[in-house]
């Protein structure tokens, strides 16, 4: 005969929010990747992101001044390390680039010194074409570079403009923390 009993209590604390066995959420992660892929590399946002809307839990343990400026002080580092793995993904992209370029680049030489000894009846269409790779290639390093240069501009200014306000908040924290434990003798 089944225990009726066992499977109601069984079911009465699965439902229950003071379970002992915390049930899964019955959402999902706000932002999902494939597992292989181009996006496992923005994975780190996403758990930042995840961290981000993660209330804190414990909020009783913790002193007056964490209470007042934990949270500034939680959202400062992740504004600061969000805008850390942008420039670092651009700084990546921009290595990338320029190693595709020169990897061109080397090549297009080759091929040039290849034209330049041996003696064939198109020898002068073969080397303006190299040649003109060659300069399009170095423009396409300039480019590389101006727009690495953009791109980063705004977001070094982001980085020492959330670093300045992490320390601010940690200064602040701080403070308070001295004239509470002040307060305490």
């Amino acid at each position: 005969m089944p225990n009726k009993t066992y499977e109601l209590r069984k079911l009465y604390f699965e439902q229950n929010q003071y379970s002992a066995k915390p049930a899964k959420p019955d959402y999902l992660p706000l932002l999902q990747w494939p597992e292989k892929g181009y996006f496992e590399k923005l994975k780190v946002d996403a758990d930042l992101l995840q961290r981000a809307l993660k209330p804190d839990k414990n909020i009783e343990e913790r002193s007056v001044s964490e209470q007042i400026f934990g949270n500034d002080i939680k959202q400062q580092y992740i504004d600061l390390k969000h805008v850390a793995n942008l420039f670092y993904e651009r700084c990546r992209l921009h290595k990338n680039h320029i190693s595709e370029i020169d990897r061109r680049n080397i090549d297009a030489q080759e091929k040039l010194f290849g034209v330049q000894i041996n003696n064939t009846s198109d020898k002068a269409k073969r080397l303006s074409t190299l040649e003109g790779q060659l300069l399009q290639l170095d423009q396409q390093r300039r480019d590389e570079e101006l727009a690495f240069w953009k791109d980063t501009v705004e977001l070094r200014g982001k980085l020492f403009e959330n670093s300045g306000d992490y320390r601010a908040a940690k200064q602040r924290e701080f403070i308070f923390s001295d004239v509470e434990a002040d307060y305490d003798r």
